[in-house]
Formats: structure tokens, sequence, C-alpha cells
């Protein structure tokens, strides 16, 4: 049986003090994540646990990998075998052997090439967060991880991720490919996917996490073209209580993150749903898509209130492709109806 993961060697630090053996762990895990840079807005708290206490639960159900492992899987990193660059570097596929020895499962591996006291530093707690907030949801519209490696290497500490293998690569390759024509109903499959993921993150966990790097190079797909959200590396927990927002160091990708977020550091849920219309644009073509150009003008709303949320989205999308395919066999069937007319003017 087969199985894919991905690795990212994320902090190339030369502190020697750890092996692969030790748990992700931040430095104030007893503090709620980011607390460094993220402050709530309103003095009442939720009872609802913080990401890193929900990880220390199901910590277990990672694999932990050694840099031998993952060097044997991919022939030593082999360029061959380099598929394309993810967040934390170049990504690969390889192979390896499951705990039970069963199967030859797939592989994908990334490897981060930068350098320097700031690049590690941000490096090592992107790549936490990455651990942490994967190693808590369970959705099937998110990247699973399968593991993760922190060893000592002959450059210092080398940090990988290690996840299950996406066959079609991103949504954006299929976008940017002049050669990939996705059809109008598997686009918006993909984006009702995606929507559905985002709403998980939202309202479907103890806690509210907002996602913030949503675009389509993130959007992997599966064999069946199933959408997967990957690289949480910039995932914030949500805010609690009464409180509207979180304050943070902006951060994400030029051109996709909210206005309100931008001009005032504010990172609330509704600026995935900003980022998730920006998206939906990226797919749209011709007059098939009118609706669905509007649900995205509605998550481009200047006002964040004036947002509909992911659910809303969801349940949008679903009628769109239910129309879109009732669409598709209303045209099959009209065909199929002209063809048997023009046969019956032949006999006659």
């Amino acid at each position: 049986m087969k199985c894919c993961f991905s690795i990212f060697i994320k902090d190339k630090s030369k502190n020697k003090n750890r092996g692969s053996s030790s748990v992700p762990e931040s430095r104030n895990q007893s503090k709620s994540q980011g607390n460094s840079d993220s402050r709530q807005t309103s003095k009442s708290f939720s009872s609802s646990r913080t990401i890193p206490e929900l990880y220390k639960e199901k910590q277990q159900n990672l694999r932990i990998f050694s840099l031998e492992e993952l060097k044997d899987a991919t022939n030593g990193f082999n360029r061959t075998l380099k598929i394309g660059e993810g967040g934390f570097g170049s990504v690969y596929k390889g192979t390896i052997w499951p705990l039970d020895g069963r199967g030859d499962p797939l592989v994908v591996l990334s490897r981060d090439s930068t350098h320097g006291v700031y690049s590690r530093i941000l490096g090592h707690k992107e790549w936490l967060a990455e651990v942490q907030f994967l190693g808590v949801v369970d959705h099937p519209n998110l990247v699973k991880l399968l593991g993760y490696c922190s060893a000592d290497g002959e450059r210092g500490i080398q940090r990988l991720l290690v996840y299950e293998f996406m066959p079609n690569r991103s949504l954006e390759d299929h976008l940017l490919n002049k050669t990939s024509t996705l059809p109008w109903k598997t686009r918006l499959e993909i984006m009702l996917g995606a929507a559905q993921g985002l709403a998980y993150l939202h309202e479907g966990l103890e806690v509210k996490v907002i996602y913030r790097d949503f675009k389509s190079s993130n959007v992997l797909l599966d064999e069946s073209f199933r959408a997967k959200l990957s690289d949480f590396g910039l995932a914030r927990e949500g805010p609690t209580g009464d409180c509207t927002h979180v304050s943070t160091t902006v951060v994400g990708t030029d051109g996709y993150a909210a206005p309100e977020y931008v001009d005032t550091g504010h990172l609330a849920i509704q600026s995935d749903v900003w980022t998730f219309g920006v998206v939906l644009y990226e797919i749209i073509t011709g007059s098939a898509a009118q609706n669905v150009g509007k649900l995205a003008q509605s998550c481009l709303k200047k006002n964040a209130k004036e947002r509909p949320t992911m659910n809303q989205v969801v349940e949008s999308l679903k009628q769109a492709v239910q129309e879109s395919q009732e669409g598709s066999n209303g045209a099959k069937k009209s065909a199929v109806t002209l063809s048997s007319r023009t046969g019956s003017r032949r006999c006659n």
C-alpha cells in the first residue's frame, strides 16, 4: 500500500543539543501561541484550549523520522527526484516503508536553503506552527502531515516535514499552465473543497484557526482533484471570547491579504474570506462564472463585517456545482435530441 509525505528542513542553526527524537515544542508552551506578536483585543477570554495544548494530546499520532531514513527515501535528496518548491524549500518525491513494514509508500520531501539568524528564528517558528496545527486538524480538505524530522546534520539542526503525496500538484500549476484545461465543474469542486477546509478551520475546532495564507499555490490536488490546503506556517489562533480580532505582524503574499489586515495588523477570520475571494476570481472564465463572480465580490467587501462566512460560501458553491452539473446534463440531452432529429431528417 502506497503512502505520501513532505519533508521540510527549515532551521539550520548550529545548536547541536537536540536530536531527531525530540518532540517539537516552543520555548513558552504555557503561553498562548503567537503571544510575542499577537494580542487579544478584549479582556474577555475563552476557556478553549490552545493549539499547543491540543497538540500534546495528538502528537503521538505523528511519526518521528530519522534524517538517514529520509536521505535513503530520496537517494540523498537527489535532484532527479525534486518536484518543486514549497514554503520551506525544495520538494522531493521518494519512497519509505511504513512502520508495519507493508507496502512501499510514496514520499514528498522539502529542504530549506535560507541562511542568517533572522531566517533561522522565523524558520523554526513557522516549522513549529506547521507541525502543531497539522498535528491537531483532521479534515479531508486539509493536507495530512505524516510526521517530521528534527535532527543534527552537517550544517546544524535539520528540520523536515513529511506529508502525503499530491499527484496533481497545486491549483496554481493548472491555472498558469496553458496546456492544462480544468473543466468549469472541476474548478468549482476544487474551490468548494477549499471552502470546506477553511470553514472547518474557522468553526469546526475547539479553537478558531485563521489560515492567513490562502492562495492557489497552497491548494494541492490529490489523484481525484480533491482540494487540500497546505502550508500552515503562517496560521494563527483566532480571537476568543468577545474579541473580534488578534493584532499581529502583517505577513503573507502580496495581492492576497485583506486590506484591513494590511492597514492595521488586525487579523480576523474575515481576512481568510477576502483571500478566498481573490482566488475565486482567479478561477473564473466565461459567462458561466457570473454567479461565482458575484460570490467573489461579496468575499471582497471592503467592510469585513459584510463578508459572508465560509459556511455561507460553501453553500453557495454547492449550489453552483449543482447548477453546473444540471447545465452539463441539459447540454448533453439537447445534443442527443438534436442528433436524433438530424438523423431522422437524413432517413427521410
